[in-house]
């Protein structure tokens, strides 16, 4: 296949998955659409996945591997989409699984309105769950809803049952839109497909979206951020989130309002979360004190500030108290938290 005819540049950054990384690659494999390059960026595994990974570039020429250094997720990303080819990029985990359909439909979405980004839905799967079980193309009743203002349409559309809004591998992107935006390298595992769906809805013109589920997220022993609350990793994501943030937003003074808005309306919320709701909820000493000197470090800072004015009166008073050590006190009042 001449490469520079690659339609569909599809970019999985692999790192320590030789349980699910097989099937992953083969339901790529699969597609009905068969003009794209799977570009499988293998970020320093040290278990079989490389070895998985050649079995499919010695046998199809569609299959290219790129290894480096272990750098975490969003590296791995930024290394696929500076290595990409295609017109379009889609994006998928290591250790999910897309049904045959996924790319074509995808795409055909797209090139029917010209779109700038094509979605699909999403399911969840267990970790059993096999290839032989991937949804088919049987869908009735489909329908496509063509939106031409993301920044107002985007979050409309997923106020409701579309809340998994910021997952990237249930899209397909124009390549020639996005070329610029590129992961945050510093968010090793977590938080990274929020702020760079926030750059994409800011730059696409328009997207389409389709009923057809594309992507199976598995439930896996690997997920970092599936598997509970955990301190340490959302504790980092918000030391690197909050004056992210900042900087690229708050300080704009070109930025949209609307963009301004969405961005610190859905990251406030998610700080509050990982620093007061959920070390309440987790209840150990620990990772409470760990939370308030993270707070304490932050309190009267520029960028912290621009957090805190977004909070609710409710979640103002309970960061107050937080900060103060009255854990007590707010666990009494867990149920408004």
């Amino acid at each position: 296949m001449d490469m520079l005819a690659v339609k569909i540049s599809v970019i999985i950054p692999i790192y320590n998955d030789e349980l699910y990384l097989r099937d992953a690659l083969y339901s790529i494999q699969q597609q009905t659409f068969e003009n794209f390059e799977c570009i499988c960026v293998n970020d320093g595994s040290v278990d079989q996945s490389e070895e998985i990974i050649d079995d499919f570039v010695k046998n199809d020429k569609r299959f290219l591997k790129i290894n480096r250094e272990n750098g975490g997720v969003s590296a791995a990303r930024n290394t696929g989409l500076d290595a990409a080819k295609g017109e379009y990029i889609f994006m998928m985990d290591h250790d999910d699984l897309i049904p045959n359909y996924t790319l074509e439909k995808l795409l055909n979405a797209a090139q029917k309105y010209n779109a700038d980004m094509s979605r699909g839905r999403m399911m969840m799967i267990a970790e059993d769950f096999s290839l032989q079980q991937l949804p088919t193309d049987n869908i009735q009743n489909k329908k496509e809803h063509f939106y031409q203002n993301p920044l107002t349409d985007y979050y409309r559309h997923i106020r409701h049952k579309n809340k998994n809004w910021y997952y990237v591998w249930m899209c397909l992107f124009k390549r020639s839109v996005i070329h610029e935006i590129h992961f945050l390298d510093e968010l090793r595992s977590g938080g990274e497909d929020n702020l760079f769906t926030f750059e994409v809805v800011s730059k696409i013109k328009n997207f389409v979206q389709i009923t057809d589920i594309v992507a199976c997220h598995r439930y896996s022993k690997i997920s970092v951020t599936l598997n509970g609350y955990n301190p340490a990793l959302f504790f980092n994501i918000s030391e690197i989130i909050i004056p992210h943030i900042f900087q690229k937003y708050a300080l704009d003074t070109n930025i949209d309002k609307r963009l301004l808005w969405w961005v610190y309306r859905k990251e406030s919320y998610a700080i509050y979360r990982f620093l007061i709701r959920n070390p309440i909820r987790l209840n150990e000493l620990k990772y409470l004190e760990q939370a308030r000197q993270l707070l304490l470090n932050h309190e009267g800072s520029s960028a912290f500030n621009e957090i805190i004015k977004r909070w609710n009166f409710r979640q103002k008073i309970f960061f107050r108290l937080f900060i103060k050590g009255k854990y007590g006190v707010i666990k009494r009042f867990e149920i408004f938290m």
